[in-house]
């Protein structure tokens, strides 16, 4: 825990983050033992049945250590997505995504819904979530809610030591669930999105906030990237004004009188 508490701090250090960073650890098994272990630890299941980016939204505004199974879903989604529901007929269908209005035809329903990443039904049996200086088991990944900025500076740290690009897919419809927290446990590899109206309604996400999810293998070399990319995106950014010449680093200028008066 101490390590998570130090991480959470150098985190802060450099994105001044508002809301905290979650932890989340997927249980392949669960029975009364283990629940009872995680309860010794301070993690509780919700009385009344919850969307997962509830869970998230839990820990990360109220600093709640909150344990999940199938049995304590709300959203069809949202369960599929951690492996806690079955991708059933309904599902494979499109059939939701027809009566939700998604796409122009049925067939494009269809197609949404077999792409969506989705942790196999079965691998999961329960999902933890719990703020990041707070988690006491090895997590599996870990959740950031902040602006495009915070969210550009984690892809920029991650990056950093690790490939040129980042290939990133999205449907714009459900969010972290989803887009987030499946797609990054299935391809280990970072994942970013648009938060969808669930959590939005559920989950107090703000109209400027983006989610993005790193797997926890990779948080220290994000940590290192922050760092060895800060000069790249300074907060607070400074501004000079749109109608005049802009100010940035030398190499970037074009004219060869501009980089003489820099």
């Amino acid at each position: 825990m101490v390590d998570t508490i130090a991480k959470y701090e150098l985190l802060n250090k450099y994105l001044k983050l508002s809301m905290f960073p979650v932890a989340v650890k997927y249980f392949p098994s669960f029975d009364e033992d283990l629940e009872w272990e995680l309860a010794d630890l301070g993690f509780y299941r919700p009385k009344n049945p919850i969307n997962v980016c509830q869970c998230v939204g839990l820990a990360r505004h109220h600093s709640r250590k909150v344990l999940v199974t199938s049995q304590d879903m709300a959203c069809k989604v949202g369960a599929m997505a951690g492996g806690l529901h079955p991708f059933d007929e309904e599902l494979e269908s499109g059939e939701i995504g027809v009566r939700d209005g998604i796409r122009k035809d049925p067939g494009l329903c269809k197609e949404l819904f077999d792409t969506l990443p989705r942790i196999e039904y079965g691998e999961v049996e329960a999902i933890a979530c719990a703020p990041l200086h707070k988690m006491d088991l090895n997590y599996d990944q870990v959740i950031f809610y902040g602006t495009p900025l915070d969210v550009l500076k984690i892809v920029q740290a991650y990056l950093w030591g690790k490939r040129a690009r980042l290939d990133t897919s999205t449907a714009g419809k459900y969010g972290v669930c989803v887009e987030g927290m499946a797609n990054s446990y299935l391809t280990r590899t970072l994942s970013f999105g648009f938060p969808c109206r669930g959590e939005r309604v559920s989950s107090i996400v703000q109209e400027d906030e983006m989610f993005i999810v790193v797997p926890a293998e990779d948080l220290d070399e994000v940590i290192e990237g922050l760092e060895k990319t800060k000069h790249l995106l300074p907060t607070p950014m400074p501004f000079s004004g749109v109608d005049q010449e802009p100010t940035f680093l030398p190499d970037y200028y074009l004219i060869d009188h501009a980089k003489k008066k820099q």
